[in-house]
């Protein structure tokens, strides 16, 4: 399941946007490069509203009096009946724009977990279903948006790595997602993994691994060492 996310360009996105919706309200602005989003960060996300803007990292339902009942992801297969998912699912729909994410596979035989950074196999960006809600924050003194990423099954070349993966959409999925007209048949059809042969992942190092940690160097390959072989002579 996406629990540690990157976006350090949405460009292509907000422009991809502007095409197919017309003007939106950007909030945002510039973005700060993000490379290991952790839960309780702040991640962009494009509402139903059509306002561009930053959210928290795990959904809160507007009833919760804690921070404690936070949730970074919805099971698509029981959204719709969760009671800290359910009106969000049906109200507040939301886009994730993301350049890729991470999931740790656990090595038999060490037992250390290895970082592997998902992308497109295209380089473009990928495009998350969310939900947010409003929740207000007594430290903060304030109302705050949170959201989760919805999960399905795993595709061919995520299985290898987690039992779930994030539902991606495709840009004439956009409408559909965010049209409070759309029913729960219609939104369940885009409940299914993504095609195997348009993502990717690879190893990266432990740099990555805390959530201190921030820079482009979350995201850089991890190469295989060779061995050189030895000469007789």
């Amino acid at each position: 399941m996406p629990g540690r996310l990157c976006l350090f360009n949405d460009i292509s996105f907000k422009q991809d946007v502007f095409k197919k919706f017309g003007g939106f309200r950007d909030t945002v602005g510039i973005i700060s490069e993000q490379y290991n989003i952790a839960p309780t960060l702040n991640i962009a996300i494009y509402t139903n509203t059509h306002v561009y803007t930053y959210a928290h990292f795990g959904l809160i339902p507007s009833w919760a009096s804690a921070r404690l009942s936070m949730q970074i992801n919805a099971r698509s297969e029981s959204v719709y009946e969760k009671s800290s998912f359910k009106e969000a699912y049906r109200q507040r729909r939301c886009l994730v724009p993301l350049n890729g994410y991470f999931e740790w596979v656990k090595d038999a035989k060490t037992k250390k977990s290895q970082a592997h950074f998902i992308v497109s196999t295209s380089g473009d960006y990928f495009v998350f279903a969310g939900i947010y809600e409003s929740w207000y924050d007594n430290n903060l003194k304030k109302t705050i948006l949170t959201c989760a990423i919805l999960t399905t099954e795993p595709n061919e070349t995520i299985a290898t790595l987690h039992d779930r993966m994030p539902v991606i959409l495709e840009s004439h999925q956009w409408d559909l997602w965010l049209n409070d007209r759309s029913n729960y048949r219609e939104l369940n059809r885009l409940f299914i993994p993504l095609q195997s042969n348009r993502i990717r992942h690879f190893r990266v190092g432990n740099f990555v691994n805390s959530v201190k940690n921030e820079g482009v160097e979350c995201i850089s390959e991890l190469k295989k060492i060779v061995p050189r072989q030895g000469t007789l002579f």
